[in-house]
């Protein structure tokens, strides 16, 4: 089984958020039910997964600790985290206080809707195509597993 955990570590890699540290740190529980929602959202862009994303929840030690039933190879695991990149982006994008410069309102208003929410959703696409090259490479790799060339 794999951890959802194990998937958050390689998500988080590129993910630089001082609000997400600062959830980590105050509160461990909610940052790690945010990042299962971003999982299990972004799970649906996994299109074509050769292994079942069923997944499951146990308590250990009092704490509720979340898996996949099965075991997700490497390439797998990297997929899923790249989908919790895409939904956090998404996210930040429809989020006007992080867009925001420090700035007045006026020059915000000015600036701000031209210039840098078009890098950003431009960005954003940047992922989406890198999400569909990797799921892309995935199934070509493992193209006799496939369902329709008889796997």
């Amino acid at each position: 089984m794999t951890s959802f955990e194990d998937i958050y570590d390689l998500a988080k890699v590129t993910m630089i958020d001082y609000r997400l540290d600062n959830l980590a740190i105050r509160d461990y529980d909610a940052f790690l039910t945010y990042f299962r929602s971003l999982l299990v959202t972004g799970m649906a862009e996994f299109t074509g997964c050769l292994t079942s994303l069923d997944y499951k929840s146990t308590v250990e030690d009092g704490e509720t600790k979340w898996y996949f039933t099965a075991d997700l190879s490497m390439t797998e695991k990297s997929i899923l985290a790249k989908t919790i990149v895409l939904k956090w982006w998404e996210q930040n994008i429809q989020d006007v206080v992080v867009c925001q410069p420090h700035m007045s309102s006026k020059n915000f208003k000015q600036l701000q809707e031209s210039q840098s929410l078009k890098q950003k959703s431009e960005y954003k696409d940047k992922l989406g195509e890198e999400l569909s090259r990797a799921i892309t490479e995935y199934q070509m790799e493992n193209l006799s597993s496939l369902p329709f060339w008889g796997g």
